[in-house]
């Protein structure tokens, strides 16, 4: 009974992973990663109603190229490169020829991916096989990436479930059906691409194919992560407002907590209005981000700010953020207007650098200074957002 056992539990560890017959399609709200925005489920015979794109020839994709490869194939270091063989000729795996869905016809049954999205596609019963993109390979991708299709036929074993490893991710195109590992270092984000290591040796270099994910189940759509004061999000803010003179040289300036930050909170026409009458002071209103992401992850910090800044004689407002590392408030975008404006700006690089302790820091001041009470300086904020475009690595 117990060699029985013993039998039973080794065919169950080596039984192949049961082919998809359906993918799980989700788009997340971009305030609350924890919400579904839509979702819908897509079975193979839908997705074959909804296109037929077809190889019409064998894939090739390409493995891991080692050291002892570059010796068999006499490879020169420039051809090598550490394994990214410039040759795109040694390790050339052959798939066979396949039909699917185009990728981008299937996100958009949830409404497609909006700019900066990052898109997931899992096999939810290997965790380890989970591949992420950015809306780029899937909307556009760079020639030598091909078309991003998910297949559902295989001209081996035919339809999803006879052919176990569907439904897979294939890239290719019309004309070109290999997927090198110069495709890959050309078209997909450093954070995203596959390395593998020689089962030989302490060699790890670059695999293409690492990126061609099996018994796809399940993509997931994260749009860039929007911080505002709008209730039910995942995200933390806070606000503060007063008078100042100049330009802050501290980031806790001004400190009076908003009473309130419902009226903040949508872009809605209701302001929340600062005013100072102290001769020199100009109003200001102080926004902190706590901020989720990983500094090293982030892309792009993009800041909106829609509100007025009255004044007698000087109109306007000034947007800023915070510099941890300079300790000052970098100028964004300025006004002169006494009408509400929408005043932006955003960083790509040394995102550290506006990162402080977990915080971004988002200034806007009134452009003038008040000279008593006949001339005050006033701003008014109906809205503010920080939006974080952001990656997986691996």
């Amino acid at each position: 009974m117990a060699v029985l056992c013993l039998c039973i539990a080794l065919a169950v560890l080596v039984m192949p992973a049961a082919a998809s017959t359906s993918v799980t399609v989700t788009r997340y709200c971009d305030n609350n990663y924890a919400t579904v925005d839509d979702s819908t489920t897509l079975y193979n015979t839908t997705l074959m109603g909804m296109t037929q794109y077809q190889s019409s020839g064998n894939i090739s994709m390409q493995g891991l190229v080692t050291p002892a490869d570059q010796v068999t194939y006499n490879l020169t270091d420039a051809e090598f490169q550490n394994g990214w063989d410039t040759t795109e000729s040694v390790n050339l795996g052959n798939y066979g020829a396949h039909n699917g869905t185009l990728l981008e016809d299937i996100v958009m049954q949830v409404g497609g991916m909006p700019d900066g999205s990052e898109i997931v596609i899992a096999d939810s019963t290997f965790p380890k096989a989970t591949r992420y993109f950015n809306k780029t390979n899937v909307y556009s991708p760079i020639a030598g990436q091909g078309e991003m299709i998910l297949c559902w036929w295989d001209s081996e074993y035919g339809f999803v479930p006879g052919w176990s490893k569907g439904m897979r991710l294939f890239f290719y195109s019309s004309n070109d059906l290999t997927f090198s590992n110069q495709n890959m270092k050309n078209c997909i984000a450093p954070w995203y691409q596959q390395f593998a290591k020689d089962r030989n040796s302490d060699f790890v270099g670059p695999s293409a194919k690492g990126l061609s994910v099996q018994n796809v189940d399940t993509i997931k759509i994260y749009p860039p992560h929007r911080y505002d004061f709008a209730t039910g999000s995942d995200t933390v803010e806070y606000a503060y407002e007063g008078g100042v003179t100049g330009v802050p040289t501290a980031s806790n300036v001004p400190s009076t907590a908003f009473s309130s930050t419902a009226y903040i909170a949508s872009d809605d026409g209701i302001d929340q209005e600062c005013s100072t009458s102290v001769t020199g002071e100009s109003a200001a209103q102080r926004f902190v981000f706590t901020v989720a992401e990983n500094a090293t992850k982030i892309e792009r910090l993009a800041i909106t700010w829609n509100g007025t800044g009255t004044h007698a004689s000087t109109p306007g407002a000034d947007l800023y953020i915070w510099n941890g590392t300079s300790s000052s408030y970098e100028l964004l975008q300025d006004s002169t207007s006494s009408t509400e404006v929408s005043l932006t700006g955003e960083k790509t690089s040394g995102i550290s650098n506006y990162i402080v302790n977990g915080n971004v820091t988002v200034l806007v001041k009134q452009k003038g200074a008040a000279t008593g009470l006949l001339v005050k300086s006033t701003l008014a904020t109906d809205y503010v957002k920080l939006v974080v475009t952001h990656h997986h690595t691996y």
